[in-house]
């Protein structure tokens, strides 16, 4: 086999040369979004005595998972689902009542991996109905006006967790044994808050990036 300088093999450097050019054209995502699992919200927009309200609603008591807390329409993307927008629509349908044709797509905000191994599409819609029927996962539907959430700075608070390390994890392997430093993760909690109704978890940090992206 013809070599090339210092050795390398002609196929080596051909395949190398294959890889260099499929990194070149690749969409960069997240490390780990393949593995994780994915959902879609829709963040809903209704007009209401002449300006805009953002929808959201309570979820159910009878719940397994979050019974009372306050969120915005979805869940999880089916297998069957072209692109996040579509779940977003299919759960914004199917948990306020709202027709398709009167939920107008306007864009995608940023996605987001969550902490706890979630990616999560939001998706901003324009409603132009002001009559719900929520279904069973719904306890209520609510509006807050858009301004009165821009003029509010919400309570923050810091949260933080540690590795929790089995007991054949292989410390061997690692610099510094059982005496490794573990980095800690801390992350914020924020609260917004409108009539006695409190705000909080990921759909508070999904609010605040749309209240960023409209004041930007």
């Amino acid at each position: 086999m013809k070599l090339l300088c210092k050795g390398v093999p002609v196929k080596m450097t051909r395949d190398i040369n294959k890889v260099f050019s499929r990194l070149k054209y690749r969409e960069p995502g997240i490390i780990g979004e393949r593995e994780a699992q994915h959902a879609a919200v829709a963040v809903p927009i209704v007009h209401e005595k002449g300006q805009p309200s953002i929808l959201f609603q309570i979820r159910s008591y009878q719940l397994k998972q979050q019974p009372g807390d306050i969120s915005f329409p979805g869940g999880k993307m089916e297998a069957d689902d072209l692109t996040s927008a579509e779940t977003a629509a299919r759960e914004l349908c199917e948990e306020t009542g709202i027709k398709r044709f009167n939920a107008a797509h306007i864009a995608p905000l940023d996605k987001w991996m969550t902490p706890y191994g979630v990616v999560i599409y939001p998706h901003v819609f324009s409603i132009s109905e002001t009559s719900f029927s929520p279904n069973e996962e719904v306890e209520e539907l609510f509006t807050v006006p858009l301004h009165v959430l821009m003029t509010q700075k919400p309570e923050t608070y810091h949260l933080s967790s540690t590795a929790d390390i089995p007991e054949d994890f292989p410390y061997e392997k690692i610099a510094g044994g059982k005496n490794y430093q573990f980095r800690r993760t801390v992350f914020p909690e924020v609260f917004y808050e409108y009539e006695g109704k409190h705000i909080w978890g990921l759909t508070a940090r999904i609010l605040q990036h749309f209240l960023r992206v409209v004041e930007s």
